[in-house]
């Protein structure tokens, strides 16, 4: 990596998205350059505006100048710093965006998940997409012992219920430290083995977990939940961005923590 690039994160919304990854740059990552920015766009929109091109799906497409398009269109997003950027001054790419299934946009693309995973799959070329199921609130879920299953449909929206369930220490996001998020983020690596294997358990071995890409995430989360129940099991992606960013050093202090626990 050269003197002048840097990573960047690209998140759905404005406010929650950017405070969480600034928190987990912080504590994670803070030998590393890192920008971040939110384009206020879901991924049912920006599946629609990216569809429009025609080179939508192949390997010329550039996210970069794309997303300056869309976000000169969108005074809420027209955000001159990103505007300013240059694709050579990037070295890694990653898109952080919700599930959203309840989007009115969700049925007339129902193969948006399928193709944006499948196209955003790795961080040095088009770029790396992570999903939250259903939203980014779900880091704040709790999930003790066993998975989270949520509707897809809910009659309270998701946001409501889960901030009338969640301990309000994990609201403050600023006030928490390094082991605080180790222990939100453990439980979404076991569900998610459990998605895979029907073990609510730490995955055993690193190389275990690099067998769960999100595009197979998603694919389980379509067979087992989306398509015979109309639901979601609950899935923070910061988890799994960490994780597979840091690697086999990370691995091992979710191990000792998730030994702790179980002893």
């Amino acid at each position: 990596m050269n003197d002048e690039s840097f990573i960047l994160l690209i998140t759905e919304g404005e406010k929650l998205d950017v405070k969480i990854l600034n928190q987990v740059k912080n504590l994670f990552l803070p030998e590393r350059e890192i920008k971040i920015f939110p384009i206020c766009l879901n991924i049912y929109n920006l599946y629609q505006k990216m569809s429009n091109y025609d080179d939508f799906d192949s390997k010329f497409i550039d996210i970069l100048i794309v997303i300056k398009e869309i976000i000169q269109e969108q005074e809420s997003s027209n955000n001159p710093a990103f505007l300013a950027l240059e694709r050579h001054q990037i070295s890694e790419i990653f898109l952080f965006f919700d599930y959203d299934g309840h989007d009115t946009l969700a049925p007339r693309y129902p193969n948006c998940i399928n193709e944006m995973l499948a196209l955003f799959h790795n961080e040095t070329h088009h770029g790396k997409l992570y999903i939250n199921y259903p939203m980014v609130e779900s880091y704040k879920h709790p999930i003790q012992n066993e998975v989270k299953i949520v509707e897809i449909f809910p009659k309270e929206h998701y946001k409501t219920s889960v901030a009338g369930i969640c301990d309000k220490k994990f609201e403050k996001i600023t006030k928490l430290n390094k082991n605080d998020w180790l222990v939100l983020f453990l439980p979404h690596l076991q569900s998610t083995n459990d998605l895979f294997h029907q073990q609510f358990a730490l995955p055993i071995t690193y190389s275990d977990t690099q067998e769960m890409s999100q595009y197979k995430i998603y694919q389980k989360q379509k067979d087992s939940h989306i398509e015979p129940n109309q639901s979601v099991m609950v899935l923070s992606s910061f988890s799994w961005f960490l994780l597979e960013y840091l690697g086999e050093n990370l691995f091992a202090e979710w191990q000792l923590l998730y030994q702790s626990t179980e002893s």
